[in-house]
């Protein structure tokens, strides 16, 4: 598909003198090139802008892959509010599994639902093993949304004796570090999927349950079901793209920051606001929400 669509870009170009919006010039100010070379160089700068065009946002309406398995899980993160009482923030996320590669998402927009209640809380959408050797994700901090990527982790997980039973399968335990956390999960072979939620993987079976050691995040699968449809790869056109390390650092200090549960939209300057919408305690910037009165934010990863 993308040599296709190259050998028509070059054809529709070969015969040009002129290069259009090479340096952001509209296309009534054209600049004419006499030398071949040149040109050329220019085509192929061209052309390689077109073919990562397509990789970055070709495949957002196709389908990458057919699941095996679907799973729903159930989050809990177990954090303080602003008068500083215990409370529980929680979602659902559906985890599509395929051969090589898996996504998790929010329950409800895997439902097909526009749900403010995950977009307030900025869950991600994570692929792993895709593209292959990767795990890309599509994160949120207002007013931007950003596709981060790293290389698909190597977890050095412990096999422990423990086990447990859980949504009917026979589960084992076990235990590796991941994101800066230690990271206590039960896996069944039962479902043979080095798969899991969120960014957690590489055991011999799936993943159905995982806790952070220190009991803030806790994952629990509540279905799995055997069930093929289509897994899509969809990332927002203006999404930034940021290196994985350098979004966590990002994020973990600007929602880390003690001004963020007085005031959320502290770090938004004036002019990355296109539009302000206030209603029902939340506020509107551009398309993305932002809860007004958040709890304080626990990070899955450091």
């Amino acid at each position: 598909m993308i040599i296709f669509a190259l050998e028509t870009f070059l054809k529709s170009h070969k015969s040009a003198l002129l290069i259009v919006l090479l340096n952001g010039e509209s296309p009534q100010k054209t600049t004419f090139l006499k030398n071949p070379s040149i040109m050329k160089k220019k085509l192929i700068f061209l052309a390689i802008n077109f073919i990562f065009s397509l990789w970055i946002h070709g495949q957002s309406q196709d389908s990458i892959a057919h699941t095996l398995l679907v799973a729903d899980y159930d989050y809990t993160c177990h954090t303080l509010n602003a008068q500083g009482r215990k409370v529980e923030v929680k979602y659902g996320l559906t985890t599509q599994i395929a051969q090589h590669l898996a996504c998790t998402m929010g329950y409800k927009r895997h439902k097909g639902e526009n749900d403010k209640s995950e977009q307030l809380l900025y869950v991600p959408t994570t692929w792993q093993n895709y593209p292959q050797g990767q795990m890309t994700s599509v994160e949120t901090i207002p007013p931007y949304q950003y596709l981060t990527a790293e290389k698909m982790p190597s977890m050095k997980w412990q096999l422990l004796t423990d086990r447990d039973t859980i949504c009917g399968y026979i589960c084992q335990k076990a235990e590796a570090q991941y994101g800066g956390r230690k990271w206590m999960a039960w896996f069944t072979e039962q479902l043979p999927s080095h798969f899991g939620p969120w960014r957690l993987q590489g055991l011999p079976g799936l993943i159905l349950r995982a806790v952070s050691d220190d009991g803030i995040h806790h994952f629990e699968c509540r279905k799995v079901e055997a069930v093929k449809e289509k897994v899509s790869y969809i990332v927002p056109e203006r999404s930034i793209k940021c290196g994985r390390n350098k979004f966590v650092k990002l994020r973990n200090r600007l929602f880390g920051n003690p001004n963020y549960l007085s005031n959320p939209a502290y770090y938004i300057k004036a002019e990355e606001i296109e539009s302000v919408t206030v209603m029902n305690g939340t506020m509107m910037i551009g398309t993305l929400p932002i809860d007004m009165k958040p709890a304080q934010f626990q990070p899955l990863d450091f």
